[in-house]
C-alpha cells in the first residue's frame, strides 16, 4: 500500500484478533496493528494513536460495536471502519451504514475479500459488497425504517430475525446456545422497546423495518 497503515482490531475474542493480525500481515505490507477487546478499549486507543482503519465486531461486552461506531465517527471522523461480524440482519446493516460504517463484511468471508475491502476503504473510502448493495437497494425501494432510535442490541436483532422465521423460544434457544428463559427475556425486551402489545404487532414492525427477506 506504500505508506504505513495503522489498523485497530476490535473484537472480544483474543484468538480471532491474533489470527487476523497474522493473516493480514501475509497479504499486506506496512501494517501496524493495535488491538481492543471492546468499544471502550478501542476509544482509548483512538485517543492516543493515529488509526487509519478499525475492523470492528458487533457483539462485545462493556461497549458493543454499534456504540463504538457512533462515538468514533463523532470524535474521530477521519478513522474509517469496517464492520466484521456474524450478524447479517438487513435493518442492522442499514443502521450501521447510516452510522457511518465504511464497509460491512461477515466473518465467514474469504480472506481475499477482506484484503480487498481494506485496500478499497483505505484508498477510496468505502467498500460495499453485494450483500450490502442488495440490502440498501431493498431498503430504498421498500421504504425500510431505521430502528436506530430504539437501541436494539445485536442479540435482539438476531432474536428478531428468528422470530420472523417462525421459531419458538425453545427452538431459538437451541439454535443460539441459550436457555429458553434468556430468549424470553430478549423477546420481552424487544416488545418493550418497540412498544408492541402482542406478537402480531411485533411481526408487523419487523416486516416494515426489513428484517424479513425479499
Amino acid at each position: 500500500m506504500g505508506k504505513d497503515i495503522h489498523i485497530l482490531i476490535v473484537d472480544d475474542h483474543t484468538i480471532f484478533r491474533k489470527s487476523l493480525v497474522r493473516l493480514l500481515s501475509i497479504f499486506i505490507q506496512n501494517l501496524h496493528f493495535y488491538e481492543a477487546a471492546n468499544g471502550l478499549e478501542a476509544l482509548e486507543v483512538l485517543k492516543h494513536h493515529r488509526i487509519d482503519l478499525a475492523l470492528v465486531d458487533i457483539q462485545m461486552p462493556k461497549m458493543n460495536g454499534i456504540d463504538f461506531l457512533r462515538h468514533a465517527k463523532e470524535s474521530f471522523p477521519t478513522t474509517r471502519a469496517i464492520i466484521l461480524t456474524q450478524f447479517d440482519e438487513p435493518s442492522l446493516i442499514v443502521h450501521l451504514i447510516k452510522l457511518g460504517a465504511d464497509g460491512f463484511l461477515l466473518k465467514e468471508c474469504d480472506p481475499e475479500e477482506l484484503v480487498l475491502a481494506i485496500r478499497q476503504v483505505i484508498h477510496e473510502g468505502q467498500y460495499y459488497n453485494k450483500l450490502v448493495a442488495d440490502t440498501l437497494d431493498y431498503a430504498l425501494n421498500k421504504g425500510v425504517k431505521s430502528l436506530a432510535n430504539l437501541n436494539i442490541t445485536p442479540r435482539e436483532y438476531q432474536i428478531a430475525g428468528l422470530i420472523m422465521n417462525g421459531l419458538s423460544n425453545k427452538e431459538m434457544a437451541s439454535s443460539l446456545g441459550l436457555t429458553p428463559t434468556t430468549v424470553e427475556s430478549y423477546r420481552k425486551s424487544l416488545m418493550d422497546k418497540t412498544k408492541c402489545n402482542n406478537l402480531a404487532d411485533l411481526l408487523k414492525l419487523l416486516y416494515t423495518t426489513g428484517l424479513v427477506g425479499k
